[in-house]
């Protein structure tokens, strides 16, 4: 096969469609995966057309072995995986017109990358607009062995989305990637998932891909689907303590009822640490939440909720309707990138983070050690039961 040395080398017509028809939405159905004796939990989950499905998730909770289940090297344990109107359950893998970025690039290295391009799909589909989007041109005539990490993985995400795949699987895109590559490689990604509109299930165990390319996140521990929704529902309000962790909430804050009362259409907890009130908390209860004095809750608080401001002279807790400060002290501040995060003590022997532009930090004069206040409006104070 002849190297890729200009454009109108590719010049074979792009591939418009497939023998199963317009793609559609994903829809799996009471499925259940598995390798040897592990075994999933039953899911069911659907994805609209044209959607990114983020599945968030450490090592082992079954993220890969989801993905390789819906490309078909696995065979589901139970239920149904649809694809539009085709049932994929029991279809091998060649009849599924799914592209596969894995999680290693997987690429020929006997084959140069204009080789790899063109194998499959490939073959007669039009790949300048990939070779531009991805910056691959400088690279069609030489090998995998001859390229960084990072570059292998362009390749291999080109490679999964030549020939207008229906599904696309991506399994940890940008492990391979270095970190300072990683935003502008999301931005392309982001783009490219876009433009071509096609029905994708991305796994990481990176929250900022989450949250910077889901449509849909559902967030997998062990098995199970905790919690499934728009990245604002599942990031702003977890549905439970380990979905909070995975989604990266930086503050997680152990605490007690020590009275409950109703303000209006309001439930207000008093909450505190061995009978030490700390703040109340003021919304409306999960439905079906009983909790009595003495219960045990968590506080799941986002670090870009929490605001520095100036601290109180007067009280430890200042608190209105819609907000409250809490006093505390500057235990650790890091620069990271355009914003300085701030490690606090709260007097209750609580730790908080939060964000502060290099303006503000500059505003408030902070030191390590030094008082400062921490606002955070009620409706950020997300109760876990």
């Amino acid at each position: 096969m002849a190297a890729l040395t200009q454009r109108t080398v590719l010049a074979t017509p792009a591939v418009t469609g497939s023998a199963h028809g317009a793609p559609g939405a994903l829809r799996l159905r009471g499925l259940q995966w598995g390798i040897g004796a592990w075994q999933s939990a039953v899911v069911d989950l659907q994805v609209p057309r044209g959607q990114t499905l983020v599945l968030l998730g450490h090592n082992g909770a079954g993220k890969s072995a989801l993905l390789d289940t819906l490309a078909g090297f696995l065979p589901a344990r139970a239920g149904q995986v649809q694809l539009g109107a085709q049932d994929l359950t029991a279809q091998p893998p060649e009849k599924r017109c799914i592209g596969y970025m894995f999680q290693r690039d997987a690429l020929f290295p006997h084959w140069t990358i204009a080789r790899n391009l063109q194998f499959g799909r490939g073959a007669q589909a039009d790949l300048d607009p990939l070779l531009d989007a991805l910056d691959l041109w400088p690279w069609l005539n030489q090998y995998p062995h001859q390229l960084s990490g990072g570059q292998r993985q362009r390749v291999a995400l080109a490679r999964a989305l030549v020939g207008a795949p229906e599904l696309l699987l991506l399994d940890e895109p940008f492990s391979a990637i270095d970190p300072e590559a990683r935003p502008g490689l999301r931005r392309t990604l982001a783009a490219l998932l876009r433009e071509r509109a096609i029905t994708t299930v991305l796994v990481t165990h990176d929250p900022v891909d989450a949250r910077l390319l889901g449509d849909l996140v559902g967030v997998l521990d062990g098995g199970r689907l905790l919690q499934a929704g728009t990245p604002q529902q599942v990031f702003e309000r977890p549905a439970d303590l380990p979905t909070a962790r995975l989604a990266g909430v930086d503050n997680l804050w152990p605490l007690q009822v020590l009275a409950q009362s109703r303000l209006g259409a309001q439930d207000v907890l008093s909450l505190g640490i061995e009978a030490r009130p700390v703040l109340d908390w003021r919304g409306t209860l999960p439905a079906g939440a009983e909790l009595q004095v003495g219960a045990r809750v968590t506080l799941a608080v986002r670090a870009e909720a929490v605001h520095p401001c100036p601290a109180s002279a007067s009280a430890l807790v200042t608190q209105d309707e819609d907000s409250l400060t809490l006093t505390a002290r500057l235990i650790e501040a890091r620069c990271e990138g355009p914003l300085w995060r701030l490690r606090c003590a709260l007097p209750c022997g609580l730790e908080a983070e939060t964000y502060a532009l290099p303006t503000l930090w500059r505003e408030l004069a902070l030191e390590i050690g030094g008082p400062l206040g921490l606002r955070i409006l009620q409706a950020n104070l997300h109760l876990l039961v």
